[in-house]
């Protein structure tokens, strides 16, 4: 009997699945790095910047929509 070899199964990779989103309409949304710490030094715009989820364009997109299995 011949023995069928198949493609292992994609992972998803845990890290991206924790720090990013892909929405109902295919936007992949994460937060800006650098707001969870040594805040008494920024200023209120800035803070409010952090608050903000940024969308990943073009094909850094692409790259991060394959790793999350979608």
């Amino acid at each position: 009997m011949k023995r069928i070899e198949y493609m292992p199964k994609l992972r998803t990779k845990s890290g991206i699945k924790k720090r990013f989103k892909v929405t109902p309409t295919g936007k992949v949304i994460h937060l800006v790095s650098g707001g969870a710490k040594l805040k008494a030094h920024k200023s209120s715009r800035t803070k409010r910047k952090y608050n903000q989820p940024a969308v990943l364009e073009g094909h850094q997109k692409a790259i991060f929509k394959k790793a999350l299995g979608k």
